[in-house]
């Protein structure tokens, strides 16, 4: 018995009493379906699979150029405070020269009038220089004592005086609008 194909998907079957035409079984359209399936569900998984690589490789583009920019913007806020650092030397270069023309001064004339006035003078420059950039003096003697702007180095009784009062300075405290720079160093009164 010999089977011959159609296109159109029926056999032919030759027996011995002639030939006898049969269509395929259900299975075998399942077969063919899934057969047609499978090629339809590979196409999209490597059409997936090359879009994942894809997105993989931008990710990794986009974490690299992440990197470089942070790296970049480290160099940029690191070069920004020597640039501002400068404009500060700067200005107290000036500051420098009167100490140095001071101590000639004082070498040459042995007078220490003239050293007074040289450090007098070095000490208004430099008060202008902190002036310009915006720092201020605390003033703390005779103030209630404020732990925020103040250090407190001891205390003492005082008659007449109420608590928590500053009665002496040691060295003076700075800030620059509200912040401190550095507290200013007290006594104060029990």
């Amino acid at each position: 018995m010999k089977e011959k194909t159609k296109t159109n998907d029926v056999k032919i079957k030759e027996t011995g009493n002639g030939t006898e035409k049969t269509k395929p079984t259900a299975a075998k359209k399942d077969a063919k379906k899934d057969a047609a399936a499978k090629k339809k569900y590979e196409k999209e998984l490597a059409a997936l699979k090359e879009e994942l690589e894809k997105l993989n490789d931008l990710n990794l583009r986009r974490a690299a150029e992440f990197e470089n920019f942070k790296k970049r913007k480290e160099r940029e806020v690191e070069e920004f405070w020597k640039m501002a650092n400068v404009g500060l030397i700067k200005k107290l270069l000036p500051v420098v020269d009167d100490f140095e023309r001071s101590l000639e001064a004082a070498q040459k004339d042995k007078n220490c009038d003239s050293l007074l006035q040289g450090v007098e003078l070095v000490y208004k420059s430099l008060k202008s220089v902190f002036a310009d950039e915006g720092v201020v003096e605390i003033d703390a003697l005779n103030q209630p004592f404020n732990p925020e702007i103040h250090e407190a180095l001891m205390q003492l009784e005082k008659d007449g005086v109420d608590s928590n009062i500053v009665l002496d300075q040691h060295q003076k405290g700075y800030m620059i609008g509200e912040n401190l720079i550095r507290p200013a160093q007290v006594v104060v009164s029990k």
